[in-house]
């Protein structure tokens, strides 16, 4: 399809890894994980776009979760155009490092979201970037940031 994101962030998408992880701490560290967190969030302007609702981990004040953690994310659509799962994007850190191909090895992407029981991410400050279109290709991002302990 023409005209969809392609994602990447600056350095393309990361290959899957073995052992499961995420995002391993060497690249926490090499793709400024603290720093992407710390980051003050992008404001947005309000225009009539898809939504991404983070369900889990649960808000907390200060933002701390024991690794692994279960994500689940909640996709709404306007009533004008679905969820088009397959747009969908998982960006980390300052840099935007694809990991989305990190994350679907374990779960189904659907037009409602999806659910990750286990989410292993080092110990450590972390901001991921969500990212999915509509089939009008509106985009909505959210961010969720967590502290690992």
């Amino acid at each position: 399809m023409t005209g969809q994101y392609s994602g990447g962030g600056i350095r393309g998408a990361l290959p899957v890894v073995a052992d499961g992880w995420l995002i391993s701490p060497a690249e926490a560290l090499e793709y400024k994980g603290e720093d992407g967190f710390n980051e003050a969030p992008a404001l947005r302007p309000r225009a009539v776009v898809p939504l991404i609702d983070i369900l889990k981990p649960e808000p907390t004040n200060d933002l701390k979760v024991k690794a692994p953690f279960a994500i689940a994310v909640q996709f709404k659509g306007q009533a004008d155009a679905p969820i088009n799962p397959a747009t969908f994007k998982v960006m980390y850190g300052a840099f935007k490092i694809d990991i989305t191909n990190r994350l679907t090895q374990f779960v189904k992407v659907t037009p409602e979201g999806f659910m990750l029981e286990n989410a292993k991410i080092p110990v450590g400050k972390h901001r991921l970037t969500l990212q999915v279109q509509d089939e009008k290709q509106r985009v909505a991002e959210r961010e969720l940031r967590i502290e690992v302990e």
